[in-house]
């Protein structure tokens, strides 16, 4: 597994889907409302955490090679 670019976490390769978080998901998103941050497949429409519609998108999964 090769770590993030962006955040140092894990990614894996998943075929037909390419780079993603350990999660799932290709985009780590965040809420703005409550400071929840997750990269869950699918993306949420709301924050799992307290509901609001605000979320934004973080990074996507970009490996760093050495």
């Amino acid at each position: 597994m090769l770590p993030c670019l962006w955040c140092r976490a894990p990614l894996r390769f998943l075929p037909g889907r390419g780079w993603t978080h350990l999660e799932g998901g290709t985009y780590v998103v965040y809420c703005p409302s409550c400071g929840w941050k997750g990269a869950p497949y699918p993306s949420p429409s709301r924050c799992p955490r307290c509901g609001s519609r605000q979320l934004r998108d973080d990074h996507c999964a970009t490996p760093r090679r050495s």
